[in-house]
């Protein structure tokens, strides 16, 4: 059934119980009857088009990015400084992954943590929380005296950003207007990428001393900056309904729309919310029950292969592939930066086309050039070493950014960031972000022996299938450009137990 019909066509006889759509629905301000029927009209929906930037949407935003910006700067200064800490402490190739993707434990650990402490204390406390938790862990990483304390900081850094990738994509969908949604939450993709170019910045610049002490302290700066600035942003409208806390959610969505007349906004997030308290909320089990499910099951499966594909691989490990090739060592950190450049500038591209072309097509495109990138690579790295197979080797991996950067690596938390239904979209979240933790985690630590047991060409291959089968995914995958959250809650629950949306793909229960 595509969208529309079901638009049109809400209640059924064989469907007594579907709810109608959120703009035939009563507030929550409305007398019920004991059947739940409106004893008045409700507000008609005001268009999102009336939704515009303030100034306060775009200090909370500028200030809740900075969550990516210190996420993208651990990945890129991790890989160099890796190098340089096996030097320093005798590690092998074991070791010094485990060095280069101890953030990514932390960050698991986050993850899962960072939903139930935003459902519990609010967006903007938890965020505020992993502002100081990643400087610590950044302080602890720059003054340790062995391997163990080295470790436990980097553990306690990436606790601070896997609970900041929860938040800040979620923080940002809840305060954005839905026609810019997408393009906004990929600002933390951007900020993401820029960090990562910083860190590749501060490795090259200090490769000649290898002080490696100075890359990972620096990273206090981004996460006390975060933390201070969280002291200006206000707290999820959507948050504070939930928390009951009406005259505080109107106060803010006022402020935030720039007008007075956010009933009709306000309306419909307490009508989903009134709707989802009435079934146990909130829950982990919850996050796999019925309707919901379907949903989930996407957010998390976006997550994997956004990961999944090797990207990880690429932005630890690039120095050491284009060494494999025939480059020399200073030649590839300049190239690694180069990558940096283009990683930023096609994520900026990326956020001028999501909300225009959609999710789904440009994860598609992105997973293909993906899987067609990676088989080139293969191949190269299995040829004699020669400065043309060094030159096209550094054009594929340019090719495998820039496709990345367009598509899973700036569209997979948007995705993520809207698509789980508002009961349990930060616990949903969290066990989305979690796989991406996760997935790096597995990727950083088993690469450098990967690489050396069964070598770069094989390894390539791997992922070059992963992709592939990422491109099924993505044929199969909804659509959720240009609605609110609460729409999208309310087509997908009408959907169920397959969820038609709005070009009439199915996603099976």
């Amino acid at each position: 059934m595509r969208a529309e019909k079901l638009m049109e066509h809400p209640r059924s006889s064989h469907q007594p119980s579907a709810r109608r759509p959120l703009r035939e629905r009563p507030s929550s301000s409305m007398n019920v009857t004991g059947q739940g029927r409106p004893q008045m009209q409700p507000t008609p929906r005001v268009p999102a088009e009336r939704d515009r930037m303030t100034g306060y949407v775009y200090i909370a935003i500028a200030v809740s990015t900075l969550g990516g910006l210190i996420f993208g700067y651990d990945i890129g200064v991790s890989g160099g400084a890796g190098g340089f800490v096996a030097g320093d402490f005798h590690l092998g190739a074991f070791l010094q992954g485990a060095v280069v993707s101890g953030s990514t434990l932390g960050g698991a650990i986050g993850a899962l943590a960072g939903g139930p402490l935003a459902d519990r204390f609010g967006r903007r406390w938890t965020l505020l929380l992993s502002g100081v938790l990643f400087s610590l862990g950044a302080l602890v990483s720059a003054l340790a005296p062995d391997l163990a304390v080295l470790m436990t900081g980097r553990v306690i850094v990436g606790v601070g950003v896997g609970a900041a990738s929860v938040l800040v994509p979620v923080y940002i969908a809840e305060l954005a207007p839905s026609r810019v949604r997408g393009a906004l939450v990929a600002g933390f993709q951007l900020l993401t990428t820029l960090g990562i170019l910083v860190g590749y910045g501060i490795n090259a610049g200090l490769a000649s001393t290898e002080a490696w002490r100075w890359s990972l302290g620096l990273a206090a700066v981004p996460g006390v900056l975060l933390s201070l600035g969280v002291l200006l942003i206000p707290e999820s409208p959507r948050w504070l309904v939930v928390q009951g806390r009406r005259d505080a959610a109107l106060r803010v969505l006022r402020r935030i729309r720039g007008r007075q007349d956010v009933a009709h906004e306000l309306e419909e997030i307490e009508a989903v919310n009134n709707e989802d308290a009435s079934a146990h909320r909130g829950r982990w089990r919850d996050l796999f029950r019925g309707w919901v499910r379907p949903m989930v099951v996407v957010g998390i499966l976006v997550a994997f292969f956004a990961n999944g594909c090797g990207i990880n691989l690429i932005v630890y490990f690039a120095p050491q592939i284009l060494q494999s090739v025939g480059m020399g060592s200073s030649a590839s950190l300049l190239a690694t930066v180069g990558l940096g450049v283009i990683n930023v500038v096609f994520t900026a591209v990326g956020m001028a086309l999501v909300d225009r072309v959609g999710r789904k097509p440009m994860l598609l495109v992105g997973a293909i050039g993906m899987t067609v990138s990676l088989a080139a690579l293969a191949v190269l790295l299995a040829l004699p070493v020669s400065s043309s197979t060094a030159t096209l080797s550094l054009v594929c991996l340019a090719v495998y950014i820039v496709v990345y950067a367009v598509s899973p690596g700036l569209v997979a938390y948007v995705v993520i960031s809207e698509i789980f239904p508002l009961h349990v979209r930060a616990k949903a979240t969290a066990a989305a972000t979690f796989v991406i933790f996760a997935t790096n985690l597995v990727i950083g630590v088993f690469s450098l022996p990967l690489l050396d047991s069964i070598g770069a060409p094989a390894t390539m291959t791997i992922f070059a299938v992963v992709c592939l089968v990422f491109v099924v995914f993505c044929l199969r995958m909804p659509e959720t450009k240009g609605r609110t959250l609460e729409e999208l809650e309310e087509h997908f629950r009408a959907g169920s137990p397959a969820t038609t949306v709005e070009d009439g793909t199915r996603v099976g229960a």
